[in-house]
């Protein structure tokens, strides 16, 4: 009954969407009113059908419809309710239907909110054509009403990766980011249409962008705290490609964010915002098609990638078009490349190599396949080396230019206060916690330069709140990520019961192990405890999947993480833990929290005193490289080959322990890293590590970012000598 429902609802919502393209179309053409108003009505009750669809299959979720196919496969009878609710969009018919609710919401606020009838009705037009678009592509592909041949008792349950609090909140929020860019595109359009002027179709669109952006950021920043706690890599970004897939239009929408500032970068801005959304739905093609191997990825099957593919195409190809069309027409101000508005255009072209760097590397295992059949893999190691050293820079630019002022004022009057702050810092880091890592060093000097400059320039007026929250938010994730990078300890131990050991001056004891169930699993949990609390890990076999997870227990006071995870059974009552200290890890994700506070505030223009607080960065004793060590390292750069894009430093695999057993018994015959990457390079070919071989076929990989970089800022100096001349 319920999906006959589910299909009318479709039906009807697909009905007036064609109906607010033709009249929204009509209205503009005719400069109709009664067609005007006809759009945006149509544009009201397809939503409301839309929503109706959408609470139709998430009834389905909550009362266990298993006449339902989609119902069957992703929900059982015991998940607690709020897990069947959130099954709703844990799989790809139900999450697809989400998306599409989404972008018929984006339509209906768009309706509601803008003002000029013609304008919005341009906007009405290109945005029902992309919910008639995605409407065909569920209805023909992915329909989520699909009846089961005939009703099951029970169903097959939720995927146990998802079984956990983060798939209420994190899905949506991305999917509100990735979708909310449809409005921009869709108002970019309609600038493009009726040749709309830039200073006001940049006024328009920016609350649309800052909303949409803040959404991707807190999606991103929760999504990784999800893959920190509930996937036990001990890690915040892992490169895999589903996560690149949202990180690629993070870096264009905090590029367009900046350009939107000023008119004098009309063009550019529209193409930023297409490309914006085009990676949006690269994203999603990425996720559904089955073309790469992830954790996070639906793995559909290759038909629904097609018809994905032909859409991104069709989509992208009509937008840019429109661009090269329509462009050439507009008048841009005059642009003066060392100014402030230049440094935004420098901001916006080194996030775009950014891009082109992790595109890349995302891409370029699928199109070394297709065109030489050779399989390789690109992870960590790779972006580590070219993407990071790459938007360092912008890290440098953040003060300068946050405080470029008028003409005529003393500049390094301004940035004496950040650069005296920073160069105390690197003193302290050299003299009193030598020895660091050099990315560490150059991470939290950069830090302490981005915040200083921050916090000088919000006092000199010189930044709104939203954008300090934004920048202060950009220095507090980078600060994390270099001191919990720097300072980190990682320990494994075979414990038996009252046994402990200790972890940088925390020492942990095993109190007890017990075994239990619950409906959807059975556990064995153990009881360690500190001198800060205590700590549960536990390793649960899903029903009725037969899946082994493991559940990391994490214990926190705001300035490290004591992260611990319980391993095999090892006889005797001996069990192995694993157990990592990491240092101002929360920061993190306080940061990306941050971030987009700093964009709501600058969406509601609200004024109001900001206090922060920086805490003292904590001493923390520093390892000394051994055979471990090298080790760890040396897993984390090879991939499993029985998992979805892990490493066998987070696989517990046989083939997984019998690399690493390997890698162990090269390392004590005296062999370099180097030497042991050729080894499994030419046991189990290029695929088996995630840094790609340094060969003829691969020259393109490595040196296209650091090429596309240099050119740009050679291009933007012979800019700025040439203006200067004139």
């Amino acid at each position: 009954m319920l999906g006959e429902i589910g299909n009318f609802f479709l039906a009807l919502a697909f009905g007036f969407a064609c109906v607010q393209i033709a009249s929204s179309f009509w209205g503009v053409f005719r400069t109709h009113s009664k067609f005007l108003s006809l759009g945006s009505a149509a544009t009201y009750l397809q939503g409301g059908f839309m929503a109706a669809a959408f609470l139709t299959l998430m009834t389905a979720f909550f009362v266990c419809d298993f006449s339902l196919t989609t119902v069957v496969f992703n929900n059982h009878s015991q998940l607690p309710w709020y897990y069947r609710i959130a099954a709703t969009w844990g799989n790809h018919e139900g999450s697809l239907l989400f998306f599409v609710f989404i972008l018929s919401m984006m339509g209906v606020t768009e309706a509601i909110l803008l003002k000029n009838p013609i304008f919005k009705a341009r906007t009405l037009f290109f945005q029902g054509f992309l919910t008639v678009l995605f409407l065909l592509f569920l209805l023909i592909t992915s329909n989520p009403f699909i009846s089961f041949p005939f009703t099951l008792p029970e169903g097959q349950s939720l995927n146990p990766l998802l079984q956990d609090r983060g798939l209420l909140i994190h899905p949506p929020l991305l999917y509100l980011g990735y979708v909310g860019f449809s409005a921009p595109f869709s108002l970019g359009l309609a600038a493009l249409w009726g040749k709309e002027e830039g200073t006001s179709w940049a006024s328009i669109t920016r609350p649309w962008v800052l909303y949409a952006w803040a959404m991707l950021t807190a999606g991103i920043a929760l999504g990784s705290w999800w893959a920190y706690y509930e996937l036990g890599w001990g890690g915040w970004w892992f490169w895999d490609p589903v996560e690149n897939a949202s990180f690629m239009p993070w870096l264009t929408a905090t590029a367009l964010i900046h350009t939107l500032r000023t008119g004098s970068l009309y063009r550019w801005s529209l193409f930023l915002n297409f490309l914006t959304f085009g990676l949006c739905l690269l994203g999603t093609f990425l996720v559904r098609s089955g073309l790469v191997m992830s954790v996070h990825s639906f793995a559909q099957s290759s038909d629904r990638g097609y018809f994905l593919l032909s859409l991104l195409g069709g989509i992208m190809g009509f937008s840019f078009l429109m661009w090269i069309w329509k462009t050439p027409q507009l008048q841009n101000p005059p642009l003066e490349i060392f100014s402030r508005k230049g440094g935004l255009l420098l901001n916006s072209l080194l996030l775009c190599v950014g891009l082109v760097t992790v595109l890349l590397g995302t891409l370029y295992p699928l199109w070394s396949e297709w065109i030489w059949d050779e399989k390789i893999s690109v992870g960590s190691p790779y972006f580590e080396k070219t993407f990071i050293p790459l938007i360092l820079p912008l890290f440098i630019l953040i003060p300068i230019g946050s405080l470029f002022g008028k003409k005529g004022e003393s500049f390094f009057h301004l940035l004496l206060a950040p650069l005296t702050v920073t160069l105390g810092v690197v003193v302290f880091l050299l003299y009193v916690i030598y020895p660091l890592s050099l990315w560490a060093f150059f991470g939290i000097s950069l830090a302490t330069w981005t915040l200083g400059g921050t916090v000088i320039a919000c006092f000199k007026k010189r930044l709104s709140l939203g954008a300090t929250l934004a920048h202060v938010g950009i220095g507090v994730s980078l600060l994390g990520v270099s001191v919990g990078g720097g300072f980190r300890i990682d320990e494994t131990h075979i414990l038996g019961l009252n046994e402990n050991f200790t972890i940088g001056h925390t020492k942990i004891t095993l109190e007890k192990v017990q075994l239990g169930q619950t409906p959807t699993y059975h556990y064995e949990r153990a009881t360690l405890t500190s001198q800060g609390g205590s700590l549960m890990p536990e390793k649960r076999l899903y029903q009725p999947q037969d899946m082994l997870l493991s559940e990391t227990a994490i214990l926190t006071n705001g300035l490290k993480d004591l992260y611990v995870i319980l391993g095999p059974y090892q006889g005797n009552n001996r069990w192995l833990i694993k157990a990592s200290l990491i240092p101002l890890a929360p920061w993190i994700w306080c940061g990306g929290l941050l971030m987009a506070l700093g964009a709501f505030f600058s969406l509601i223009r609200k004024k109001s005193l900001l206090i922060l607080t920086l805490l003292l960065l904590p001493t923390f004793s520093y390892a000394e490289s051994t055979y471990d060590t090298r080790a760890q390292a040396l897993y984390k750069e090879v991939r499993c080959p029985e998992c979805a894009g892990q490493s066998i430093a987070d696989s517990e695999t046989p083939d997984s322990k019998a690399i690493r057993g390997f890698i162990i018994e090269q390392l004590k015959e005296g062999k370099s890293d180097e030497m042991i990457r050729d080894e499994l390079r030419t046991l189990f070919g290029d695929e088996i590590l995630f840094h790609p071989p340094f060969d003829k076929k691969t020259y393109f990989l490595w040196f296209l970012p650091f090429g596309l970089f240099f050119l740009i800022l050679l291009g933007f100096f012979w800019k700025g000598y040439q203006s200067r001349a004139k």
